[in-house]
């Protein structure tokens, strides 16, 4: 476009260009001041228009087909959600109004809150992380703060399977926990003599994704909840792939400890162009 001219030249008349000679450009250094005039674009309304739709045609996203991203697959949120969310008394909050006149969003809020602990099998839910990832460090540091608590402190090995989301290793190093990963069977699912060989005092916890990113559920995966727990370690569930298991069971159920979940991936926290994100966690009343 910036190297297009109309119909000889016809379009939007261009303002006159200032070249920094004159007393409006005092205060501008000479080195940042125009010596020529900008060329800019003569096109007219419709050629413009007809540019940036050819343009937007070219888009890729959830409107227009599968977006596969791992386990950041986009997803559609329903019109409605979205809807809901730009209703005045919510998208006109600002972050610094007082308590008393935001007391309905806290509610909602609040019966959120519940209704995660309800989806998971958690005790306690918190919505002040902003990111899965973020969750995921808040979750760990969860864990770290209770073991100091009861004097096991020295617990500084964090087990992930080959087949776990990527950011858990990062979150449990950002924590200064030492990673040891475990290989997954051949079939993709946890391979528990490795596990087995793994754990130990030293253990602090385990974290994984169910199903993995592999899209493969573990049916062993309370087997390996019980193993970590024998060690004295805690079960951490990444909530990358929760659209699976949601409404069928829960983690709490198989075991974990607790878990973060990605509202922009599970429920309808827009994901637009990979963000903004939205990472609560749960955990379980020992860890709360």
């Amino acid at each position: 476009m910036f190297e297009f001219n109309g119909a000889e030249g016809a379009g939007w008349s261009q303002p006159n260009p200032s070249l920094g000679d004159d007393e409006s450009w005092s205060t501008v250094p000479k080195a940042l001041r125009r010596t020529s005039p900008p060329a800019w674009p003569r096109a007219s309304e419709p050629e413009l228009v007809r540019h940036y739709t050819w343009l937007s045609s070219r888009n890729f996203g959830i409107d227009t087909g599968f977006y596969p991203l791992g386990s950041c697959t986009m997803k559609h949120n329903p019109r409605l959600n979205e809807r809901i969310v730009q209703l005045p008394g919510i998208d006109r909050i600002h972050p610094l109004q007082p308590e008393h006149q935001i007391q309905g969003l806290l509610a909602i809020f609040f019966e959120m809150q519940e209704m995660l602990a309800i989806c998971s099998g958690m005790d306690e839910v918190t919505l002040q992380p902003v990111a899965g990832a973020q969750g995921e460090f808040a979750s760990m540091r969860c864990i770290q703060e209770y073991h100091r608590s009861i004097g096991q402190g020295h617990r500084d090995k964090v087990i992930v399977p080959d087949s776990a989301h990527g950011t858990n290793p990062a979150s449990a190093a950002m924590c200064g926990y030492d990673i040891i990963e475990i290989p997954s069977a051949v079939d993709g699912r946890i391979d528990l003599a490795a596990l087995e060989g793994a754990v130990g005092e030293d253990t602090a916890a385990m974290m994984i994704t169910n199903p993995s990113t592999l899209g493969v559920f573990e049916p062993d995966i309370s087997r390996a909840a019980e193993m970590v727990h024998a060690a004295g370690g805690q079960m951490y569930y990444d909530g990358a792939n929760f659209n699976a298991i949601l409404g069928k069971t829960d983690p709490g159920r198989m075991g974990f400890d607790a878990v973060h979940y990605n509202l922009h991936k599970t429920f309808s926290q827009p994901h637009g162009g990979g963000g903004p994100g939205s990472g609560p966690i749960g955990v379980k009343s020992h860890l709360s």
